[in-house]
């Protein structure tokens, strides 16, 4: 298929079509089988959960599958469980060793991070296409392990790890042998950060600027001092409350801003772009209210909450396929079928699943 483009491009919008309701009830079974197994069950929790979420994703009328199995993902969580065991134990009975365990963890972490990517990857499809992920444990401990020790020690440079981490995800993921590629300035993601850091600080100035003036009311208008919140005791409990439930909204509107750049800024090979509209006030809201919402119900409306969130998102995704997308998933399934890809290896344990 050549890349230029031979018409216009057709726009295929993503929907998700779950329900609050139907998800609920597999979440509450989830739930009281994992409790009931001790956390067993929770790999096939996983899955049931991934795979109503993918089932419920369309894409030009086709929706996404996933295909890993639970037994695997068990298996990666057992390894995991292990190793932190080993970690707490030696920290009592061999603090010595601890510097050991760190080294371990810096070499063990770019090679969980691509497993689990690699593992989800692997086991998504789109019309019987599945999807892939290729990269070295050389990128992957440049970019999470030796830039996230340099975001965190030079926190000017966290907009720029971010995008680092984000090259690496997109670039090396593919579809049907077809890669996908994003490309996008180290400037524009700055911007964002510093959008971010600017509402934090107005927020913040805007919190002193209402306790100072609750203060002067309280010292010269007595009167009135009654009807606002006392300053030595109800204000710091305001404030820090305040403060964690901004520092979320703004820090999920940074997030989306920087997925709306990385994901518009990405093409599949052979002319198709992709696109993400996501409101970042908007689902800074979402994810508030349904912060409080599910903390009122002691966690009850969890899985609403998880329903809203998809449904908002998925809806502002969107292809800009060039040409007929039939022929390029008719494509990519006979060159998947020829190089006889394998579909998860045995050291793809399903690690952060």
């Amino acid at each position: 298929m050549s890349d230029e483009p031979s018409s216009a491009p057709v726009t295929h919008a993503v929907e998700f079509r779950g329900k609050g309701a139907e998800y609920f009830r597999i979440w509450i079974v989830n739930v009281a089988l994992t409790v009931m197994t001790l956390g067993i069950y929770s790999a096939w929790a996983t899955v049931r959960t991934q795979r109503y979420f993918y089932g419920n994703t369309y894409l030009a009328g086709h929706s996404f599958e996933y295909h890993a199995s639970a037994w695997r993902i068990l298996l990666g969580r057992a390894i995991a469980l292990a190793l932190l065991v080993g970690y707490f134990a030696c920290s009592v009975m061999l603090p010595v060793t601890m510097g050991i365990w760190i080294l371990a963890l810096a070499a063990a972490l770019p090679w969980l991070v691509r497993s689990a990517i690699r593992f989800n990857a692997r086991n998504t499809s789109w019309r019987n296409v599945r999807f892939n992920f290729k990269a070295s444990f050389f990128d992957a401990f440049m970019a999470y392990v030796v830039w996230s020790v340099v975001a965190l020690s030079i926190f000017p440079l966290i907009p720029y790890a971010r995008r680092v981490h984000d090259y690496f995800y997109i670039n090396n993921h593919s579809f049907g042998g077809r890669k996908f590629t994003a490309d996008f300035s180290p400037g524009r993601i700055y911007l964002i950060y510093l959008y971010g850091f600017l509402i934090i600080v107005g927020m913040i100035l805007l919190f002193i600027a209402a306790m100072f003036g609750a203060m002067v009311v309280q010292t010269y208008l007595p009167k009135w001092a009654a009807m606002l919140p006392h300053v030595e005791t109800d204000i710091p409990v305001l404030f820090f409350v305040s403060l964690g439930l901004a520092s979320l909204f703004v820090a999920t509107m940074v997030a989306t801003m920087v997925t709306n750049l990385a994901i518009s800024s990405t093409t599949l090979e052979g002319g198709h772009r992709l696109e993400a509209k996501i409101s970042p006030w908007r689902v800074g809201w979402i994810v508030t209210t349904n912060t409080v919402l599910t903390l009122a119900t002691l966690g009850l409306f969890y899985p609403f909450a998880m329903v809203r969130v998809a449904r908002y998102r998925m809806g502002r995704y969107a292809v800009h396929a060039n040409g007929s997308l039939d022929d390029f998933t008719s494509e990519a399934l006979e060159q998947q079928s020829a190089i006889g890809q394998e579909v998860a290896g045995f050291f793809d344990l399903g690690f952060g699943l």
